[in-house]
């Protein structure tokens, strides 16, 4: 699946790349710039991970060694083969996001897309309906039911920003055609449907937490709207912000956690796609260089007890993962840097023109994934992943206006 994946965002690069317009093409270089910069820093970790260095190595190669009796360089990874299969992974998506901002950089187009990933919401919020009412007894495998928890959870939000586009663009051209007000409708009960199927779907099968990370990722983008229609300025935003913010912390201080545990690890939606308490054995010997991207499977097992279930492809959360296959320090620059972007995307949805709900849908979808990223391992999942680099191309190509740019 992940070289299918990868050929098919090869030859859609490939035909993007030779119809954009001059134009296009210039100032998706402009708004893609820092996303690309950012994006290096953890693939050459993983190469660093991967290639002979000799130094900062893990201690499984020279125990390997002196049980075989052999001489050899070692390496950060425990396994280069499986962080060469991870850093594949790892430049589809970063190809996925760049792909998605270059079909996005003309609004019609990014409209088009916004559509898709509401569809692809509802696509997920449906076969979960359908398998808690028609086959109530059929129990998904535990990282399969978190991944589509996260496609579900996106597609609410995305499904929330349609919305708001069918509402702005009602306003832009209200008076300009017959039919605008019968075509505004229709599209924004379709887009409310979505948004009632997903929230549905939420409700019956996911948890509280999940539930949670969805209302926090929601919030954003209704006060975004509402400072915009009231123009409120920076006393109003604080006058917003601070409540809020101030609910959150409370909300998630009240969160049932495993204390003791790591804070990666404190927040875990049972069932986890592995044992919580495997994973935090294998976190605490984890060295802070990491395993190597894409071992978890391959070292859990030396971690598993007698009464343990077997461990899956990843911990039990995608924070703990990061954590133990690229190491802590990685780990909170990842969280810097995403906090960062939620930061800009946020201000670009304040500064920008009509098209405000595309950096405001960014920024409420990153922090939902921030906070299911410690809840539980579904972002680890094809879809899950694909779906969240889309959205953040979408994000970040809309995040500017082309008349300022060119």
């Amino acid at each position: 699946m992940q070289g299918f994946v990868a050929g098919i965002v090869g030859i859609a690069l490939a035909i993007v790349a030779t119809n954009l317009r001059a134009s296009e093409l210039e100032f998706l270089r402009t708004v893609t710039r820092s996303l690309l910069t950012f994006a290096i820093v953890p693939m050459l970790w993983i190469l660093i991970q991967i290639l002979p260095f000799g130094i900062l190595t893990h201690p499984i190669w020279s125990s390997a060694g002196s049980a075989l009796g052999l001489t050899s360089v070692g390496r950060i990874s425990v396994d280069p083969g499986a962080s060469v299969i991870g850093l594949g992974q790892y430049t589809t998506l970063v190809a996925v996001s760049l792909l998605s901002a270059a079909v996005a950089v003309d609004r019609k187009r990014a409209e088009t897309l916004l559509f898709a990933l509401t569809i692809a919401g509802v696509t997920s919020a449906l076969v979960v309906l359908m398998r808690t009412w028609l086959l109530p007894k059929l129990e998904f495998a535990p990282l399969l039911r978190a991944q589509a928890g996260v496609c579900i959870a996106m597609g609410t939000i995305v499904a929330s920003a349609a919305c708001i586009r069918t509402f702005e663009r009602y306003e832009n051209r209200r008076g300009r055609s017959k039919n605008s007000l019968s075509m505004a409708l229709l599209t924004f009960a379709l887009s409310a449907a979505a948004v009632a199927i997903c929230a549905s779907a939420l409700v019956l099968d996911g948890s509280r937490k999940v539930l949670f990370a969805t209302a926090c990722g929601v919030a954003p983008l209704a006060c975004v709207l509402i400072i915009r229609r009231l123009q409120l300025r920076i006393w109003g935003i604080t006058a917003i912000a601070i409540p809020l913010t101030g609910i959150a912390v409370l909300l998630v201080a009240a969160m049932p956690s495993e204390h003791g545990r790591s804070l990666v690890l404190s927040f875990v939606d049972p069932p986890a796609a592995s044992p919580p308490a495997m994973s935090e054995r294998v976190l605490d010997d984890a060295p802070a260089v990491g395993t190597g991207a894409g071992t978890f499977a391959a070292i859990a097992p030396i971690y598993r007890q007698k009464d343990d279930p077997p461990p899956g492809t990843t911990a039990a959360t995608t924070a703990a993962n990061f954590a133990i296959e690229l190491g802590r320090p990685m780990l909170w620059l990842l969280l810097l840097a995403i906090l960062g972007s939620i930061v800009i995307f946020l201000k670009s949805s304040l500064v920008r023109g009509r098209d405000f709900f595309y950096p405001a849908l960014g920024a409420s979808c990153i922090i939902t994934l921030l906070l299911l990223s410690f809840v539980n391992a579904g972002l680890s999942g094809t879809a899950a992943s694909l779906t969240a680099a889309v959205i953040l191309g979408l994000a970040i190509a809309q995040s500017k206006g082309q008349t300022q740019q060119i």
